[in-house]
């Protein structure tokens, strides 16, 4: 019977109420207050105390807001008599009509009783503030209240766009309000009674067809005279005036000495003074109000403001935590959307590059060390990537690293491939430089001809790559702050650009990069520059080594948010990535780091002897067979009788 069940929560203008100026207002000042407190601290623990700090500013602007012109008792916010209250939890919607000894039948006997002392006049529109507050079930109630109390009511269903009332009587919609405004019938064929009770009859006039098309306006002079007679002859008329449509409001008006308000208990006051301002318009100014208790209001209207504004403050910083970690999600998708890709598969190559008899053509290679490297480990579960720098051209690899990730929880191992190591090439069926494979062979692009070379030399299959240039490698460096370098005497070198100073320097992106390429490293001792003891081309792998723990080190370590996504941005604009690497796999791969102590990363330096080759170029060979190497980190996972192990030939 009415709108939507008593007690129950409407949603009508939920989009209005919750963009509402006060908490646009309020949420805008806290996105300003979490900016401000995040740029002041930004870390992982300053976001979340910026997301606090703006939610608790957001909770006091919308607790000063409301405190001035939020919601409030309803009695403070309007100077009309109060005819009554009607309690809220009634299981019935017409409490007058199925259950006449309850408390809301009383509270409308009651409200009846004192509607002729407290208004003045005997016809009455009966309009909330909004659809859905309960009007047409207060004006049911109250004619039937005063019925029984043996007035003489008429009740009149004036609501043209849904007639509730002419639904709920079940005596039809026409002839009613509509055909007696037209002057198409009279008084007596558009009335109805309805009988309250075996002694009680309740005249009542339905809202009427109209012409069938829901635009049949009112003309309140017609209908005027219409009602003369029967509002005359009665001592209180009630007409539900929910309607909204052009002409309709009007023209009850001029029928109406005044408007009955329908009010929830609390209310803006905005909201009130428009339903007053309503009545005025149509000529049917307010004579007094009705508190429903039944009618929707907010629900958090029940407790406390500081406790509202307690939970909004917690609500505002959770809302705003996701909001920013969803920004930085999007950020971080968008720059792995954009990160450089290529193919990567290197069983597919070793089927198109089968092995072949190569000529030895030096005296130094002895076939039997020249495999000895190829032994595969026995079992266990690793994840490999294969980290490779790239020179100036990009044709030859100037750094060759082989991350080794085990899944049972034994410690990381990161193994240095001098650049130099002489061993078999596939694509050119001769011997070379394993640095030379980055140039790639027929339709095997250069990451795969270096990933297929270090597997066979290492026996360890290989899952992904990442390869950097020297720009990018300077720009990661920079992007972690740095790293520290230190030396007991000034140090230089003119092929790499490298010149750092004594003791222990913060080297940016370009000194870091000098330092790992330096071969022929010179130290200033007593004013006389000499080269550093102990230099070789081995010396860059362990720098190589060193820089890349530290580097780890501070990505792992991330200080903010913003800090991660931009450090997400620098490593996929520095790095070409294998297509078979989701970003789900690196998340996953990124996120089980963290949990890496950098100090328990163990080291694997590849022994070799410095040999020259018949063409004059410096070469390294292999002098132990890589597993035994492997043995030694994961005792377990690699076999004693480990044996050789190569794609067959086709």
């Amino acid at each position: 019977m009415t709108d939507s069940p008593p007690g129950s929560y409407h949603h009508p203008g939920l989009l209005r109420r919750v963009f509402a100026l006060s908490n646009v207002v309020a949420v805008a000042c806290g996105l300003v207050a979490f900016a401000a407190t995040l740029r002041i601290w930004n870390s992982n623990r300053g976001a979340v105390i910026a997301a606090l700090v703006g939610g608790t500013v957001s909770a006091v602007i919308w607790l000063a807001w409301n405190r001035f012109a939020g919601l409030r008792p309803v009695g403070k916010l309007i100077d009309l008599p109060l005819v009554g209250a009607i309690p809220a939890g009634t299981t019935s919607p017409t409490p007058t009509l199925t259950a006449p000894d309850s408390a809301a039948a009383a509270a409308y006997q009651r409200a009846a009783s004192r509607l002729e002392a407290a208004t003045r006049g005997r016809v009455l529109l009966v309009a909330g503030m909004t659809p859905g507050q309960g009007a047409t079930t207060a004006a049911l109630n109250l004619a039937v209240a005063a019925t029984r109390a043996g007035r003489r009511a008429l009740l009149v269903d004036g609501d043209l766009d849904r007639r509730v009332l002419s639904r709920f009587g079940r005596t039809g919609s026409g002839p009613g309000l509509a055909e007696l405004s037209n002057g198409s019938v009279e008084i007596r064929d558009a009335s109805r009674l309805w009988a309250i009770d075996a002694k009680s009859r309740l005249p009542f006039i339905p809202a009427g067809a109209g012409n069938g098309n829901g635009a049949t306006p009112l003309d309140g002079s017609a209908l005027e005279r219409a009602l003369a007679d029967a509002t005359s002859a009665a001592d209180l008329v009630l007409i539900d005036t929910a309607a909204t449509r052009e002409g309709v409001a009007e023209a009850l008006g001029q029928v109406a000495d005044g408007t009955l308000l329908v009010l929830p208990r609390a209310a803006y006051r905005a909201t009130v003074d428009e339903a007053q301002a309503r009545a005025d318009r149509i000529g049917a100014p307010p004579v007094g109000y009705l508190i429903n208790e039944a009618a929707p209001s907010p629900p958090s209207i029940d407790q406390h403001p500081v406790l509202r504004s307690m939970k909004r403050a917690f609500t505002t910083a959770l809302l705003v935590l996701l909001a920013y970690s969803a920004w930085n999600g999007a950020q971080v998708w968008s720059s792995w959307r954009n990160v450089e890709r290529q193919g990567f598969d290197v069983s597919e190559a070793s089927a198109l590059l089968p092995i072949s008899e190569v000529p030895i053509v030096d005296d130094l290679v002895d076939p039997e060390t020249e495999n000895a490297g190829t032994a595969l480990p026995s079992g266990g579960d690793f994840t490999t990537v294969l980290i490779v720098g790239s020179d100036l051209s990009g044709s030859l690899a100037d750094v060759i690293m082989l991350a080794i990730l085990p899944g049972n929880g034994d410690d990381p191992t990161l193994v240095s491939i001098p650049r130099d190591l002489y061993l078999q090439n596939r694509c050119t069926h001769t011997y070379t430089k394993i640095n030379a494979n980055l140039a790639g062979c027929d339709n095997v692009n250069g990451p795969t001809m270096l990933g297929l070379a270090v597997t066979e030399f290492t026996g360890v299959d290989i899952d992904h790559f990442a390869l950097f240039t020297f720009e990018g490698f300077e720009e990661i460096i920079d992007q972690v702050g740095g790293i520290e370098i230190c030396v007991d005497y000034p140090v230089r070198d003119s092929k790499s650009d490298l010149n750092l100073d004594a003791g222990c320097t913060r080297a940016n992106g370009a000194q870091a990069l000098a330092w790992v390429r330096s071969r022929h490293t010179q130290e200033l001792v007593n004013g006389r520059w000499r080269t550093m003891p102990g230099v070789s081309d081995l010396t860059r792998n362990q720098r190589q080594q060193d820089v890349l723990v530290e580097m780890f080190t501070k990505l792992r370590d991330f200080s903010s948010p913003a800090d991660f996504t931009q450090t997400v941005r620098s490593l996929t604009n520095a790095f070409t990535l294998d297509d078979e690497l989701s970003l789900t796999d690196a998340i996953r791969l990124a996120w089980s780091l963290r949990d890496i102590d950098p100090a328990t990363i163990q080291t694997i330096e590849i022994p070799v002897e410095a040999e020259t080759a018949s063409n004059g170029a410096a070469i390294l060979l292999p002098t132990v067979p890589f597993h035994e190497l492997l043995r030694q980190i994961y005792p377990d996972l690699v076999a004693e009788d480990a044996t050789v192990s190569l794609p067959a030939e086709e």
